[in-house]
């Protein structure tokens, strides 16, 4: 299954003007991601065709093998660890090099695309990570994390039974 990316690729380039001409530069660009605990997917950009796939690129340039946490902080710090990166090492870091030197404000798109709660806990990671430097500073944080993200589920519960009725 493939899902075109125009759209999303014009939301880029919105939310940071330029981003379509420094990515299309690098067209043609094929490459596979896998997250732990994920299936495979694959990215396809060039000059006809920007699609996300289900299913692994056979004739991919590079792969990005992440677990969770290197994934999000490949989001937040613009870091991707060299050793989860295969096959043209030379086409990925010219690609992530383009991709981390962009100012997207992935909050803004987060909160236009799935409102105000994903985009206040997204907030809340991102200002808790750069918080706490010891680990038990980190674990205190991340408690306190929890704490919110099961607040607002009580929250979301409640209002939904309120609804219901």
């Amino acid at each position: 299954m493939s899902i075109p990316l125009d759209k999303f690729i014009q939301e880029l380039d919105s939310a940071s003007p330029g981003f379509k001409l420094k990515v299309g530069q690098l067209y043609p660009v094929a490459f596979n991601i896998q997250i732990s605990g994920m299936p495979k997917f694959s990215i396809n950009l060039n000059q006809n065709n920007q699609s996300f796939n289900f299913s692994e690129h056979i004739d991919a340039q590079f792969s990005l093998s992440l677990n969770i946490f290197s994934a999000l902080n490949a989001i937040k710090n613009k870091i991707v660890p060299s050793e989860s990166i295969s096959g043209n090492i030379e086409d990925a870091v010219i690609f992530l090099g383009v991709i981390a030197h962009l100012d997207i404000d992935l909050e803004l798109l987060i909160y236009k695309h799935f409102g105000d709660i994903p985009a206040l806990i997204l907030r809340k990671v991102l200002l808790g990570a750069e918080k706490g430097s010891s680990s038990e500073s980190r674990s205190v944080s991340n408690n306190q994390l929890l704490k919110t993200f099961r607040d607002i589920s009580i929250r979301l519960d409640r209002l939904e039974h309120s609804l219901i009725k």
